[in-house]
């Protein structure tokens, strides 16, 4: 049990970096584990976006106007 608790929680922070490491999440005893601790930490790194933006008033896509890197066309 302690081991699937440290493969979550090791999950949700790499979720939350926006991280994945491979070799953990194959792994054939904590590898579930670890995958669903992935996903919680990217759905929470999605909340605090959106709750961010909230505050800030951002509304609509920041992609709407991609900069263009290499110049005017």
């Amino acid at each position: 049990m302690d081991d699937a608790l440290v493969a979550y929680n090791a999950g949700r922070v790499d979720g939350a970096a926006g991280l994945r490491d491979p070799q953990i999440a194959e792994d054939p005893e904590v590898g579930a584990d670890y995958r669903v601790g992935l996903l919680d930490g990217r759905i929470a790194a999605f909340h605090h976006i959106a709750e961010i933006r909230r505050i800030l008033g951002v509304e609509g896509s920041l992609y709407e106007r991609p900069d263009d890197v290499n110049g005017p066309a």
